[in-house]
């Protein structure tokens, strides 16, 4: 049953206040709610009033006022005007003519604006928290509550003097009773209000709801301490209740230092509740009551503030406990061994990872110098991640990569050293240099496989050459009538040839070396001429035409004319061969040169067969080739060669049977 009762109050605290603002229904039932609590609560607390204006020496109203705009904004601060002067007529019965309202308007426009303004200082200015679970919320209120009181009793009561409804001789009489009546009022509801709809006290129901039998008793021990404390100053009726006033505070600092600022407002408020009980029934006159609210505000003062210190550190140590939970969990987790050194370099304290590292317990590791770990370890000064040699607890050595860092606590002075095992990663770098060495052995295989390969293909062309002119000029020689003038040129040919042979070779091994080049200024019509001439063999044997079409005034181009020459009389060969083999009647290849902005673009035209898709897809790949006998290299070549030269190799599909490749060469200058 009590479990009920406890959800219902948790409910009303924590649900009911928290949706008031949310919409205009809430607004105008939270601030009908208000209106009428507060003309309650003035009627209630309407005692020992002070000349005709009802200056009381205890006013909750204002105390409500502002734990309402505090909790739920200043979106009710047009309601609070309405409230007071509601109570002023119901309570106060003011009423027609004209003269007495006027004055009673005045005092609740200042009443309302100065504790609105409070309202929105501790909010907009101080930023305090409602909950007020912090001691400097706690302060920021009492300080501006108190300032705001005094700013409202002085207007108020100079209003009233003004107006000639209270003397001028009484007006700091006046000014001291305004003032403590709503300060009282607001040291007794607004922390309460405040803390009872916060989520502080719901917590503390909720200890109770899982019961708590002992936080149970001591709650009905302090109230029923608090009760009693009041009666036995006021109840036996002795001589002096101002000088046992004193006894009130034992109570109060139990509840405050066990239960922190909630307990100390709901205290606070149940001393006051029970001193006008007793003022009423002793019957004190006003200045005797006076007196007792003056020690009252010492009371709810000192309560509040050893509430608030008691809350504060609860968060602390609770911030605290988490902040040491976090850091355990991390630890225990982490995979790198921590280890706290003190400043002599011995071992403090050690997480998980340290023990599976080294080896060692860590009941053995608490105390043992790290130099049994860690031998070169260096402590001087704060450095990342450094590769030593560590030591299990087998004797083994491992590297280790460890980072250091100092930390001072209080005159003490730590080092954190983080270790972490680098042994696979040690090994796996191993595997991979052996790695490296078996692949550049590999490589070196490839490379010399691929440069015999190249070098065969670009000699072929010279040595066949070299044929030719050798079996003319035994023919010439075996003639009738030799005729020295054709052996000599033939002769000639036949040395040129040997010589671009040569000069074929140096340039491949050169180029497969060091991947250079040699550029220099070339006419065009030089490269393509001597490329006619070198192709002339081939050209006659199988029977094709040969058509240059070189653009009048094409610029030089910037090449190395041994490599361009062996591009384009590749792929001039490379045609010859596809129309050896077609059957078209047209044999003709077309060796085109267009000057086009800073690029002179060469093209190579055939009327062959083509070439079939699955073969174009992958035409200048290593080693692929449509001839029977081909190995697939003079296109690969051919294009590392242009691209060396900052071209572009490409194959152009036709229209119609043939072939095209194209490619375009920097000229001189540019």
């Amino acid at each position: 049953m009590d479990r009920i009762w406890i959800s219902r109050v948790r409910e009303l605290f924590n649900g009911r206040w928290a949706q008031a603002a949310d919409g205009w229904p809430s607004y105008t039932t939270t601030a009908a709610l208000y209106v009428v609590a507060y003309v309650v609560l003035d009627r209630i607390s309407f005692l020992h009033p002070f000349s005709e204006v009802g200056i009381t020496p205890w006013d909750p109203p204002q105390g409500l006022t502002l734990a309402v705009l505090l909790r739920l904004g200043l979106r009710f601060a047009p309601v609070v005007p309405v409230a007071m002067f509601i109570a002023e007529i119901l309570v106060r019965h003011v009423a027609a003519p004209w003269l007495p309202v006027l004055p009673t308007l005045i005092s609740v426009l200042i009443t309302a604006a100065g504790y609105v303004g409070a309202a929105w200082v501790l909010l907009n200015i101080l930023k305090i928290n409602p909950d007020l679970r912090r001691q400097n919320d706690v302060v920021c209120l009492l300080i501006t509550s108190l300032l705001a009181g005094f700013l409202v009793a002085w207007g108020t009561v100079a209003a009233f003097v003004a107006l000639h409804m209270i003397e001028r001789p009484d007006f700091w009489q006046a000014a001291l009773r305004s003032w403590l009546g709503d300060y009282v009022g607001i040291l007794t509801l607004t922390p309460a209000i405040l803390v009872f709809t916060g989520s502080e006290v719901g917590a503390r129901l909720g200890e109770l709801g899982r019961g708590a039998a002992m936080l149970r008793v001591e709650i009905v021990a302090q109230f029923i301490a608090i009760i009693a404390t009041v009666w036995f100053v006021f109840g036996l009726e002795l001589s002096d209740e101002l000088k046992l006033f004193y006894l009130m505070f034992l109570p109060a600092i139990w509840v405050a230092m066990r239960h922190g600022v909630a307990g100390a407002a709901a205290s606070v408020l149940l001393t006051e509740v029970a001193l006008k009980i007793a003022f009423q029934v002793r019957g004190f006159g006003v200045s005797t009551v006076i007196d007792f609210q003056m020690l009252m505000v010492a009371l709810g003062l000192t309560s509040l503030l050893v509430g608030a210190i008691v809350s504060e550190r609860r968060l602390v140590n609770q911030a605290l406990k988490e902040s040491e939970t976090r850091v355990k969990a991390i630890l225990n987790t982490a995979p790198d061994a921590i280890l706290t050194l003190d400043g002599l370099g011995y071992i403090e304290a050690v997480n998980p990872a340290a023990e599976r590292m080294f080896g060692w317990p860590d009941i053995e590791l608490i105390g043992m110098p790290v130099s049994a770990l860690l031998p070169e370890l260096a402590l001087e000064r704060d450095r990342s991640l450094v590769e030593y040699q560590g030591r299990r607890q087998d004797g083994t050595a491992f590297p280790a990569e460890v980072a250091i860092g100092h930390a001072a606590a209080g005159n003490r002075l730590r080092t954190i050293a983080l270790a972490r095992d680098v042994s696979r990663r040690v090994a796996a770098e191993a595997q991979v240099r052996q790695h490296q060495v078996e692949l550049a052995h590999v490589d070196r295989v490839s490379i010399v496989g691929e440069m015999a390969s190249a070098i065969l293909h670009e000699e072929s062309q010279p040595l066949a050459a070299i044929a030719a002119y050798t079996r003319a000029c035994r023919m010439l020689l075996q003639a009738p009538d030799v005729d020295m003038k054709m052996v000599a040129q033939a002769l000639d040919k036949l040395a040129a040839q040997t010589l671009r042979a040569g000069d074929i070779l140096n340039r491949m091994r050169d180029f497969l070396h060091r991947g250079e080049i040699e550029l220099e200024p070339t006419s065009v019509l030089e490269i393509v001429s001597e490329v006619a001439e070198f192709a002339k063999t081939d050209l006659t044997e199988h029977d094709v035409r040969l058509k240059l079409d070189v653009e009048p005034g094409v610029p030089n181009v910037l090449v190395d004319r041994i490599h361009i020459q062996q591009v384009i009389l590749n792929l001039v060969r490379n045609a010859v061969e596809a129309l050896s083999e077609s059957r078209s009647g047209v044999r003709e290849i077309r060796l085109s040169v267009r000057h086009k902005g800073k690029r002179v673009v060469f093209e190579v035209r055939d009327t062959g067969p083509g070439i079939e898709p699955a073969i174009a897809e992958r035409l200048f790949t290593p080693f692929t080739s449509n001839k029977d006998r081909g190995m697939g290299l003079g296109l690969s070549i051919s294009r590392t060669i242009v691209a060396a030269h900052n071209g572009q190799l490409r194959y152009v599909p036709n229209d119609k049977p043939g072939t095209t490749f194209t490619f375009d060469l920097q000229i001189a200058g540019f």
